[in-house]
């Protein structure tokens, strides 16, 4: 081989390692680079997500400074009702009583009239007191007997023990057409004012405190298809309303 045909196969064989060079670079910019937007990608996902995370963090601070200030706020109320719950017991305990004389003395009512035939319900500070309409009245009638002013006697004994209490009376009726009388209209008012002319009349009840009204047929308490249904809807309702003005007045004496 001459000299020429030498440097022929050296230019070859460098330029096949150039070639190769280059190839094998080429390559590893590519797997690099395809990297590097891998890498660049997930560092954008986790500051969206830190982002996220933070917003989350400040709502939830903003939150449980809220409950907390709430917490608080029921805290003092809670603290100003015991107070002023004190100092109700304070003030009635200097005048001879208590809230506990108080209940007591409501209770012992309600057994006088549970004892004269009636039921007796306590609701949403309210003494509802119900009597048959046969334990004041004949059938049809409005004139009330002996044992219904009897009983009546007991509820103006009450109302006079408790000068701020007022009381409603409610004639109710079945849905049967009343023979003689216009309407179930005129029988229910009719009987509330025979009671409270028993009250006011023979018990000296002030008028003033006294209300009455006619419900008619429309508040039934029972099915007014059977007979023991229309039994029960025929009564009269006493609803006794207290005065608690006076006791506010007390709790306000501080």
């Amino acid at each position: 081989m001459n000299l020429n045909q030498r440097n022929l196969v050296i230019l070859a064989a460098s330029g096949c390692i150039l070639s190769f060079t280059s190839c094998v670079s080429s390559k590893k910019f590519k797997t690099v680079s395809s990297e590097l937007e891998a890498a660049k990608a997930t560092v954008e996902q986790q500051s969206t997500q830190i982002a996220s995370n933070s917003a989350e963090i400040s709502q939830l601070k903003a939150e449980n400074i809220k409950y907390g200030q709430e917490a608080e706020a029921c805290r003092k109320a809670k603290e100003l009702v015991a107070r002023k719950y004190e100092t109700l017991e304070k003030n009635l305990a200097e005048k001879g009583t208590s809230m506990k004389k108080i209940r007591e003395k409501a209770q012992a009512a309600m057994d006088k009239f549970e004892a004269g035939g009636a039921t007796v319900t306590y609701k949403s500070g309210l003494v509802h007191i119900v009597f048959k309409d046969d334990f004041f009245f004949k059938n049809n009638s409005s004139q009330i007997g002996i044992k219904g002013r009897e009983a009546l006697n007991t509820v103006a004994e009450v109302l006079r023990e408790n000068p701020g209490v007022t009381a409603i009376i409610l004639g109710h009726t079945d849905t049967l057409s009343i023979k003689g009388k216009a309407d179930n209209w005129s029988l229910s008012t009719e009987r509330a004012n025979a009671v409270i002319r028993i009250l006011h009349d023979i018990y000296n009840i002030n008028p003033a405190r006294l209300t009455a009204a006619g419900k008619s047929k429309y508040s039934p308490i029972a099915d007014n298809s059977t007979e023991e249904g229309r039994e029960q809807n025929r009564r009269v309702e006493i609803v006794l309303n207290p005065n608690l003005d006076r006791l506010w007045d007390l709790m306000e004496e501080q």
